[in-house]
């Protein structure tokens, strides 16, 4: 029973047992018959108002629910749901390996690597530590910056992402988001991710000659995810161009751009997919390339170097265009992703490029008007909370022009152990094969620790 009508009851009864000390005239009863009359009337308008509130706030809670859950279905892939308002996310990721490898020559014939692609240093490094620091700026817009030291010759600083990016708050239309600055842009599905997210110790074999393990170049990029029961997100951004696969854009302030667009949803309780396609289109001017120098008596036995010099060395310049797609598949046989899960990821990668791979100013130039391609595909299974299992398969198609006997393919084999959200450990083996006669048995332990706050990954 609620106050008003406990009191109501308390009033009449009162009144009830009151009767007796008056007087037993019509007129009395009248009165007292009006009071309560009055009294009664007056609760009840009180109950009914009181009532009609609550009705009311209980509606506008279940609207706010139903508005929640449909902004936060269709937030753009990778918006981060924010719950520190503008107190700065601050964390650590702290990565090292040991890598032993039976061939000393870590090159890909028919690929020109920079230096970010390469197989990394034998023995134990530190690989890369990364500092993260993000905040909402305000109401409208959040930042994040994320900068790496990474352990080479010397200790290298690195800006890996520094980027601005709206909130809802911005007024945008629902699903629509801005981000500007240095970032890992939507291209493919590894590309959005930092390397410790990944599942296996060092990246497949497209993204090292491809994408010099990432594209990371200043821009900007808008992103929309349409307003359907299949989720559907399309976009596009424009660039800088001095990133790896253009390089050395020539002043230019836009000299690259992207498109993107990518389409998922649930098959069932327990499982999920994600497929997507991706260009991107710029200008390169001198881009990778280590021509040697320091090789002219060995080059004074052959009156003119090999088409696969020209492709593995020669620094190129002209238009690229790159075209991925990826697929992605999730499943949890036990409906609990956290006790068991099968992860399966494929992407396929084709470069078309028209210009002049340069060698040096005595074996000169050799142009091009073709293209190379590569794929990858990979699954890893929880058979435990904290225990991972994975293989990988990655393979590269040089253009026909590098005249390559055999074209280079690599399979690995992993293991990690996962303590907690914050602490993992993983030995893999590899096994490479870049081109006839020499193959490279790899061997690596890795660790990934996070201090600090530190974002959930993408899907």
């Amino acid at each position: 029973m609620n106050l008003p009508s406990t009191a109501l009851a308390a009033a009449i009864i009162s009144l009830f047992f009151a009767l007796p000390a008056f007087g037993t005239s019509d007129e009395e009863v009248r009165e007292l018959r009006e009071e309560i009359r009055t009294i009664k009337a007056e609760y009840e308008d009180r109950i009914l108002r009181m009532e009609q509130r609550l009705a009311e706030m209980e509606a506008k809670k279940t609207e706010d629910a139903k508005v929640s859950s449909k902004d936060y279905a269709r937030r753009p892939s990778g918006a981060k749901i924010l719950n520190n308002d503008f107190n700065p996310s601050i964390g650590i990721i702290l990565g090292g390996r040991y890598a032993s490898f039976s061939s000393g020559d870590g090159s890909i014939p028919g690929f020109a690597l920079d230096h970010e692609g390469e197989r990394g240093k034998e023995g134990i490094s530190l690989g890369e530590t990364e500092f993260n620091f993000s905040a909402n700026v305000d109401d409208k817009f959040r930042g994040s910056t994320t900068v790496a030291l990474a352990e080479d010759d010397e200790t290298e600083v690195e800006l890996e992402e520094a980027y601005f990016e709206s909130l809802p708050g911005l007024g945008l239309p629902t699903g629509a988001s801005v981000k500007a600055g240095r970032a890992f842009w939507t291209l493919g599905y590894m590309n959005e991710h930092h390397s410790h997210a990944d599942d296996f110790a060092d990246r497949p074999l497209p993204y090292r000659v491809f994408l010099d393990r990432s594209f990371n170049d200043t821009g900007a990029q808008v992103s929309y995810v349409l307003p359907t029961e299949l989720y559907s997100e399309v976009g596009g951004g424009i660039f800088r161009g001095d990133d790896f696969p253009f390089a050395g854009a020539s002043g230019e302030d836009i000299n690259s751009w992207s498109a993107f667009l990518r389409v998922g949803g649930d098959l069932g309780a327990n499982s999920s997919w994600r497929i997507g396609g991706y260009i991107l289109d710029g200008k390169a001017e001198g881009r990778g390339g280590h021509p040697h120098e320091e090789d002219d008596e060995e080059h004074e036995e052959d009156e003119t170097a090999s088409a696969e010099e020209f492709f593995s060395e020669g620094a190129f310049t002209g238009d690229t265009r790159l075209y991925a797609v990826d697929l992605r598949y999730t499943w949890a046989p036990t409906g609990n992703a956290r006790q068991s899960e099968l992860l399966f990821l494929a992407e396929y990668f084709r470069r078309s490029e028209k210009g002049t791979y340069f060698l040096d100013e005595d074996e000169g130039s050799r142009d091009l008007d073709g293209s190379a391609h590569g794929w990858y595909a990979q699954g890893v299974y929880k058979f435990a909370p904290s225990l991972r299992a994975g293989v990988r398969y990655s393979r590269l198609h040089s253009p026909k022009d590098a005249e390559l006997s055999r074209d280079p393919y690599a399979v690995a084999l992993m293991g990690d152990w996962t303590n907690s959200e914050f602490s993992r450990l993983r030995l893999q083996y590899n096994r490479e094969n870049l081109e006839k006669g020499r193959g490279d048995n790899q061997f690596l332990i890795q660790y990934v620790m996070s201090v600090g706050a530190h974002g959930a990954h993408k899907y």
